[in-house]
């Protein structure tokens, strides 16, 4: 991977100015860093997660590891049901985060794209290997299954918390299955990676 050096990082595009809202000056630097290694979407929401733990911190929250994640997930997750959503709004406006406002500085991916190209200068050319990028999607997929136990688990302790559900003690496992449909053969996706694809087309 090559890329141009960051020229600047004083712009007003709405990237920056969250960053300095926040006290995230380092942003720039890690989205320069990243990208080519991250989808833009993924960045988005790598910036988003970054607004809201900034939030919580300033609020005076003491954060366990994944907490931030968990919470922004829970507000905007397309998987999460309403009454869950209200309920993690309501803990954080409870601690004193703005919630709304947060949520009114969130970015898409496309501001994401115009401040690394319009504000930081920054290119970037991709020329991993095969191996490479079979890494990178085992590390992708798995991040995701892991979001997604964790993310789970949140949710289904909050909800036993609440008397909602009854449950006790409980352990959450996420597996990905693939199925080629040319010849029927269902693998996990971490065999079907080490093996470089399905055998029929091998």
């Amino acid at each position: 991977m090559s890329r141009t050096e960051t020229v600047t990082v004083d712009c007003n595009c709405k990237v920056g100015r969250v960053a300095d809202r926040y006290g995230l000056p380092e942003l720039h630097e890690e989205l320069a860093e990243r990208w080519g290694e991250m989808s833009l979407r993924d960045l988005e929401q790598y910036v988003n997660e970054r607004l809201l733990g900034a939030a919580m911190r300033d609020a005076g929250m003491e954060l366990l590891d994944g907490e931030v994640e968990n919470f922004y997930d829970l507000l905007v997750g397309d998987d999460t049901s309403e009454g869950v959503r209200v309920e993690a709004r309501k803990r954080l406006e409870r601690a004193d985060v703005d919630v709304e406002g947060v949520k009114d500085d969130f970015v898409s991916h496309q501001s994401v794209h115009t401040h690394l190209r319009d504000c930081l200068d920054t290119t970037y050319e991709d020329q991993r290997d095969d191996e490479d990028r079979i890494e990178s999607a085992e590390d992708t997929v798995f991040a995701l299954q892991n979001r997604t136990a964790a993310v789970t688990d949140g949710t289904l302790a909050q909800l036993r918390d609440a008397d909602a559900v009854a449950l006790g003690e409980f352990d959450v496992f996420v597996d990905v299955n693939v199925t080629c449909r040319e010849c029927g053969r269902n693998l996990d996706v971490a065999t079907l990676l080490d093996r470089g694809g399905c055998e029929c087309q091998q």
